[in-house]
């Protein structure tokens, strides 16, 4: 008797040559891999509305459909145009910090997706999407002014600070007033610490004078103003 094996990708045939010819065939058998176990993800956000340059947590899940073992892999969260990376836990909980980005009257659809370590062991899965608001963050002006009556001149300097400790950005107006009156008006850009200065010449030197800075807002922070009286 002689045998012959005849493979295939996933099957196989064994045939028998018997004595005298007679030939014996055994059916072919296909080979059956199980199917990963199906995962579920899911993010969840502290709140809904988020200030910009203030922190909050994301929160990912990651669960496997059948009990037993916990799924291995990443999980990545889409924030707009930012993506955060990180391995799965044990407990199959994965936290981030919510990433900086820019306020906007349209919510960021918040998405999260896990990759398995193990593509036959775990499934992909994607969470639905969680819309989170970035509002404008509040800001603080101060303001500091001189009145130099020999060279005719004040010189006023303010500073912008947000409520996150973020630089703001933008500009400032300034307002010059005597007794009352608006004389003078400039606009000044802010410096990359978040500070301004105006000059006012030709200046009189008698007279109540106020300046009045206001902090004209930008994409991310709310406009502030305040003033400051020049006592003789």
């Amino acid at each position: 008797m002689t045998t012959t094996k005849r493979a295939t990708a996933g099957a196989f045939v064994l045939a028998a040559t018997l004595g005298l010819g007679a030939t014996s065939v055994v059916p072919a058998q296909s080979a059956v891999m199980a199917a990963p176990t199906g995962t579920t993800t899911t993010v969840a956000v502290q709140s809904p509305t988020v200030v910009y340059g203030d922190t909050t947590k994301l929160t990912v899940s990651v669960d496997a459909a059948s009990n037993g073992a916990k799924p291995a892999g990443k999980v990545e969260v889409e924030v707009g145009d930012k993506t955060l990376v990180a391995d799965v836990t044990n407990s199959g909980k994965v936290d981030f910090d919510w990433p900086l980005v820019d306020a906007s009257r349209t919510p960021y659809a918040v998405t999260a997706s896990f990759v398995p370590t193990d593509a036959t062991a775990f499934s992909t899965s994607a969470s639905v999407p969680v819309n989170v608001t970035v509002v404008k963050s509040p800001t603080a002006t101060t303001l500091a002014a001189r009145h130099n009556k020999l060279k005719r001149k004040i010189v006023a300097t303010s500073a912008t600070t947000s409520a996150h400790g973020q630089v703001p950005t933008g500009k400032v107006k300034f307002v010059l007033k005597r007794n009352g009156r608006r004389t003078a008006a400039t606009v000044v850009p802010l410096t990359s610490t978040a500070a301004a200065k105006a000059v006012f010449r030709k200046v009189s030197s008698k007279g109540r004078y106020k300046v009045v800075a206001k902090y004209l807002g930008s994409v991310n922070f709310l406009r502030s103003k305040t003033s400051f009286d020049i006592t003789s």
